[in-house]
């Protein structure tokens, strides 16, 4: 799977590993404005039905089947800017999202 991640979100992520086995879970289900959202979390173990989608020796992203239908080509940054600072999860196959950015639809 073709994910981008970038240093910043990297180096963000690892400021939360506890050790180097975590994993960044990402789920995609429905709610929001737009039909579905992310969920994201931080875990030791990936579930019976995931697989590992990104691993780059330092960061790894797990995801159950089904949000792997919607995360091909994800771009994970982070930012942080006083207002809004957090993670940005930027899908490129999005038709539509909502105006706070929170959903999105395919």
């Amino acid at each position: 799977m073709n994910l981008v991640i970038t240093e910043k979100a990297k180096a963000k992520l690892k400021s939360y590993w506890k050790d180097g086995n975590q994993f960044l879970r990402i789920s995609v289900v429905s709610g929001g404005c737009s039909g579905m959202t992310y969920h994201a979390s931080v875990e030791s173990e990936p579930g019976e039905q995931e697989d590992i989608i990104y691993d780059d020796g330092e960061i790894r992203i797990i995801a159950d089947q089904r949000s792997c239908l919607f995360l091909e080509g994800l771009h994970v940054d982070y930012s942080d800017d006083l207002i809004q600072a957090g993670f940005r999860l930027a899908n490129p196959n999005a038709t539509a999202a909502c105006a706070c950015g929170s959903s999105f639809a395919v």
